[in-house]
This record gives C-alpha cells, structure tokens and sequence, in this order.
C-alpha cells in the first residue's frame, strides 16, 4: 500500500512539473512574440484564433513529449535488461514494456500540454492590440 501512494504522489508531481514546464515555455512565447500577436490582432485575427495557437501549441508540445518520454523510455528499458545481468546471463531486474500504460501515460502528457496551454493562451488572447505594438 505505501509503494502505491508514494508512486502517485511521484505521478502527481511529474505531472505539476511538466504542466509548469509547457505552461512557461508558452508564456516566455508570449511575451516574445507580444509585438507579432499586437500586429496579427489589429489585422483583425480574433481573440479565439489567438487563443487556439497557443493551445495548439501546448497540444504539439505535449504530443511531441509523449513521443520522446515513451521511446526514451523503451531505449533506457531496453538497454537496461541487455546490460543489467547476473553471472548466468539473464536480467537482473526483468522490466516488462506495457503497452497499456504508454498509451496511458502518453495520453495524460498530451492532456496536461492542454491544459498548461490554457492560461498563456487566454493571456495571449486578451492582449490589447495597441499596447502590445507600443510596447514592443
């Protein structure tokens, strides 16, 4: 029972890492392109087209981190059983690869980019159009 509430306290916060992670890199890509969204607003792009870039965006990031967190974790698992092994040849530590749980773990990773999308998006949407060429 303690293994269990220690891996989803574990899982817990992975997942606030990764949610502040994607949320602040799109907020750095905000204020970075606050000049370009003040131009594309005055244009006459909606506040909604502003907002799904943005969270489009965390989408990509999430997608593109679930690909590399899954295969970087085949890798790692992989060369672990071919190199941890006893005096007779076989794996110390049998690691079985579970389909179940990458689709899992991945669909979860592309559900937390989503999410940390929504406030940098919502903050990109809201920029006055004026302001952010002013100040840029």
């Amino acid at each position: 029972l303690m293994g269990k509430s220690a891996d989803a306290i574990n899982g817990v916060f992975t997942l606030l890492a990764v949610a502040m992670g994607i949320a602040s890199v799109l907020a750095v890509t905000v204020v970075q392109r606050r000049g370009q969204i003040g131009i594309l607003r005055a244009m006459g792009l909606s506040r909604g087209k502003v907002a799904r870039v943005f969270m489009w965006q965390g989408t990509l990031l999430g997608i593109l981190g679930s690909i590399a967190g899954v295969g970087l974790g085949v890798a790692i698992a992989r060369l672990f059983i071919m190199n941890a092994l006893d005096e007779k040849g076989e794996p110390i530590f049998p690691i079985t690869v579970d389909t179940q749980l990458m689709i899992t773990a991945s669909l979860i990773a592309v559900g937390v980019g989503v999410v940390a999308a929504a406030w940098p998006s919502l903050r990109a949407a809201g920029l006055d159009p004026a302001e952010a060429i002013r100040n840029e």
